[in-house]
């Protein structure tokens, strides 16, 4: 790490650098709750890692206060992330949604995901930071801009609807799975009574 800092003519700040240390985890989880492609995880975090590094003069000086500024740097490389596979991949996803393939009904992650996916932008990462990255309702808030009372608003709306939409989920998959046996203990029936 420090060969590193070296190259980018950055100072050693060795209370950065731990902070950094520390976050490495909660980054690359932070990120592969968000990516569809495990190993862009990884190179996040680096960039992460590389922009922080480089702004290291504007981060606070306590650990806590520093650990919050690095995700809002995450979040500012994840957005750009973002942007740019929307842009290369416009015509795979196009034809992805054209396609609409549908995950298994015993998947149960994927369930969880999809239901999280479909909620609106800021009740999504709100249940995201919450439950996947380990932030309180609070740190949340902060991280996302707005007052404690409207995240915890949310975060119960947030819930709500996921609720709703998993029961939605699991009555579809029920629903789905005994269609799909009556169809084939009917074939079976025919198999077995040829005349019938």
């Amino acid at each position: 790490m420090h060969d590193r800092l070296r190259r980018f003519g950055q100072p050693v700040n060795s209370e950065f650098e731990q902070v950094v240390r520390d976050a490495g985890p909660s980054l690359l989880g932070y990120f592969l709750h968000r990516v569809e492609i495990r190993d862009d995880a990884a190179d996040l975090v680096n960039e992460t890692i590389v922009s922080a590094w480089k702004a290291a003069h504007r981060a606070p000086p306590t650990p806590e206060a520093a650990r919050m500024w690095l995700f809002g740097v995450a979040r500012n490389v994840l957005r750009h992330h973002t942007r740019s596979a929307r842009r290369r991949d416009a015509l795979t996803r196009r034809l992805a949604e054209a396609i609409e393939e549908t995950p298994p009904p015993d998947d149960e992650r994927h369930a969880v995901r999809a239901a999280v996916d479909s909620l609106p932008d800021s009740l999504a990462e709100l249940i995201r930071l919450v439950h996947w990255d380990g932030f309180t309702i609070e740190e949340a808030a902060g991280h996302l801009g707005v007052v404690s009372s409207t995240a915890r608003s949310r975060h119960a709306r947030a819930k709500q609807l996921l609720r709703a939409a998993l029961a939605t989920s699991t009555s579809t998959s029920t629903s789905t799975s005994t269609s799909s046996d009556a169809a084939q203990t009917a074939a079976t029936d025919r198999q077995a009574s040829p005349h019938l």
